[in-house]
C-alpha cells in the first residue's frame, strides 16, 4: 500500500512538473529567425513596434512590375507573435520610388494611429502614411524646401506632431529639419538647422518641458580632397522652444562620436544616455575610416559621465540604429558591427554594463548584407528585432524578423537551450597577435572548430578546437585581410586578421 502511495505521488509530481514546464514554455515562446519576401520580389523592414495586440513593421517592397519609376513601394505589415502576417499593405507613388531607409521609425499615437515616414526618391517631398485598425487612412505628400529630404522620426506634441530628419539644401549639404504638422499631415511650419560647409542631421526629439525640446543629431565635415585627418564627425544637440527657435547648442569633440542617430534616453537621475560610434582612421589608408560602437552617458549639461565600447572591432560597417528601454529598467540596442554580415541585439544596464548580446550572421557569409533597424520588448518578455538581409549571389533582399526570449536566446527551456549569448563567454576569447606575420594564437575559443576565410569569403583554414589555447599557422598565406570565425550554438564571433 505504501509503495502504491509513493508511486501515485510520483505520478502526481511528474504531472505537476509537466504542467509547470508547459506553462513556462507557453509564457516564453521559442524564438525564431524569419525572412519575408515574394517569389519575384524583395522586401526590407526599417523598424518595429508593439501596439498592445500585435507587431507592426514597415519598410520597402521591391519589384520590377510597378508603373513608371516606382520600383519601390512602402511596405506595411502586421504580425502575430509567431511571425504570421495578419495584414499587409503596399503603397506605390505614381511616378517615383518610395524609399523608407534604415533609421526611419514607425510610431503609434495616443489615439491608436500608426505613422510611417518615407522619402519619395527624386522628389522634393516626403510621404507620411497613417494607418489605424488595419486600414490605411491617408498617404500625405508633404513638400520640402530643398532638393531631397529624409524624415526619420515622429513624436507627439500636444494635439500635433513633430517630424525630424535631414534635408539636402541647394548647396548639396544636408541640414536638420524639424517639421510640425497636425495629425493628418497638414504642415504648420518647417525649421532647418545647419552650418555652412557641414552636413547636419537630427534624430528623435525629446520633450523636456512645454517650452524645451531636446533634439540630438550629428555634424559631419567631409572635404572633397585631402588626407583623412581633415575629415571629422561630431554629436550635436540643440534645444529649441515650442516654435522651433534655438535656445542653446552643444557638440562633442571631433571624431570621438559620429553623431546621435539613435533615440536619446533621459535617466531618472537627470543624465542622458545614447549610443554612437567613434571615428577611427584605418591604419595605412589615406581616405578610409572605421567606426567603433559605444554607449555614452552625459549629465544634464552634457558633460561626460562615462563611455563604454560595445565592440573591440573597428570597421566601416559598424552601425547603431535603435536604443529602447525594457520593462526591468535596462536597455536594448540594435544595429550591425564586425562587417556587413553580423547583426547585433545587445542588452545593457543603465550604467552601461553588458547583460547579454545576441549576434546573427547572414548567409552566404561575406556575400550578403545584414542590418537590424528596430527592437521592441512585449509584455511576455519576448524581444523582437526587425531589419533586412540581402543575398548578393541571388540579388534578393528579405525582411528580417528575429525573436528572442528575455535572456537573449533564440530558444527557451522548451528546446533545452538557454544562456548561449552571454557576452562573458565571448569576452574571454583572445586572438593575437594582430597584425601577424606567421601564427595566430586563440585563447578560450568557443565551438568545435575555428574557420578562417579570405576577403572573398573562401574558407582557407579549418582548425578543430581541442583545448583552451589554439594556434593557426598562416606563414604560407598571402598578405591581406582574413576573417576568423567561431560559433557556439547560435553565438557567432568574427575577428578581422591582417597578415603582413
Amino acid at each position: 500500500m505504501e509503495g502504491y502511495f509513493i508511486s501515485a505521488m510520483k505520478k502526481i509530481l511528474i504531472f505537476i512538473i509537466l504542467i509547470f514546464v508547459s506553462v513556462l514554455c507557453w509564457s516564453q515562446q521559442p524564438g525564431f529567425k524569419k525572412l519575408y519576401r515574394g517569389d519575384i520580389t524583395g522586401a526590407s523592414f526599417v523598424d518595429i513596434l508593439w501596439d498592445g495586440e500585435k507587431l507592426i513593421t514597415a519598410g520597402q517592397f521591391l519589384t520590377d512590375t510597378a508603373p513608371n519609376n516606382a520600383l519601390n513601394g512602402l511596405l506595411y505589415m502586421e504580425m502575430d507573435t509567431n511571425g504570421n502576417t495578419l495584414f499587409t499593405d503596399i503603397y506605390f507613388h505614381p511616378n517615383e520610388a518610395v524609399t523608407p531607409d534604415i533609421n526611419n521609425s514607425i510610431a503609434k499615437s495616443t489615439d491608436g494611429k500608426v505613422y510611417s515616414m518615407s522619402q519619395i526618391l527624386y522628389d522634393t517631398s516626403v510621404l507620411l502614411t497613417i494607418y489605424q485598425n488595419s486600414v490605411r487612412l491617408n498617404s500625405k505628400v508633404i513638400p520640402v524646401y530643398g532638393l531631397n529630404c529624409w524624415l526619420y522620426h515622429y513624436i507627439e506634441l500636444d494635439s500635433n506632431i513633430l517630424l525630424t530628419g535631414m534635408v539636402q539644401n541647394h548647396q548639396y549639404r544636408t541640414e536638420g529639419i524639424l517639421l510640425k504638422s497636425d495629425k493628418t499631415g497638414n504642415e504648420i511650419w518647417q525649421k532647418n538647422y545647419g552650418h555652412s560647409g557641414i552636413d547636419c542631421g537630427i534624430s528623435e526629439p525629446f520633450i523636456l518641458d512645454v517650452n524645451t525640446i531636446i533634439i540630438p543629431g550629428l555634424k559631419r565635415y567631409w572635404p572633397t580632397s585631402g588626407p583623412i585627418i581633415n575629415k571629422w564627425t561630431k554629436s550635436w544637440v540643440i534645444a529649441v522652444d515650442s516654435i522651433g527657435n534655438i535656445k542653446w547648442e552643444w557638440e562633442s569633440e571631433k571624431n570621438v562620436e559620429s553623431g546621435i542617430a539613435t533615440r536619446i534616453q533621459h535617466l531618472p537621475n537627470g543624465n542622458w544616455l545614447y549610443a554612437t560610434t567613434e571615428f577611427t582612421p584605418m591604419p595605412g589608408q589615406i581616405d578610409d575610416f572605421g567606426t567603433r560602437p559605444k554607449l555614452i552617458c552625459r549629465d544634464s549639461s552634457f558633460n561626460l559621465v562615462w563611455e563604454k565600447y560595445l565592440s573591440d572591432f573597428d570597421s566601416k560597417t559598424n552601425y547603431i540604429v535603435d536604443i529602447t528601454p525594457t520593462s526591468d529598467g535596462n536597455f536594448l540596442v540594435v544595429g550591425r558591427w564586425n562587417w556587413y554580415t553580423t547583426t547585433t541585439i545587445h542588452k545593457f544596464s543603465p550604467d552601461g554594463n553588458s547583460i547579454w548580446s545576441y549576434h546573427d550572421d547572414c548567409e552566404p557569409f561575406l556575400n550578403c548584407d545584414n542590418l537590424l533597424g528596430g527592437v521592441v520588448e512585449i509584455p511576455s518578455g519576448s524581444i523582437f528585432a526587425a531589419g533586412y538581409t540581402e543575398n548578393y549571389a541571388t540579388n534578393f533582399a528579405s525582411g528580417l524578423l528575429i525573436k528572442l526570449d528575455k535572456n537573449g536566446c533564440m530558444d527557451t527551456l522548451c528546446s533545452g537551450m538557454t544562456g548561449t549569448h552571454e557576452t562573458n563567454l565571448a569576452s574571454k576569447i583572445k586572438v593575437y597577435p594582430n597584425p601577424t606575420y606567421d601564427i595566430i594564437n586563440i585563447s578560450n575559443p568557443i565551438g568545435t572548430q575555428i574557420d578562417l576565410f579570405d576577403i572573398t569569403g573562401r574558407k582557407v583554414s579549418n582548425t578543430p578546437v581541442t583545448g583552451d589555447n589554439q594556434i593557426i599557422d598562416i606563414r604560407t598565406f598571402p598578405r591581406g585581410v582574413y576573417l576568423l570565425k567561431m560559433q557556439e550554438k547560435t553565438l557567432h564571433v568574427t575577428y578581422k586578421i591582417i597578415k603582413q
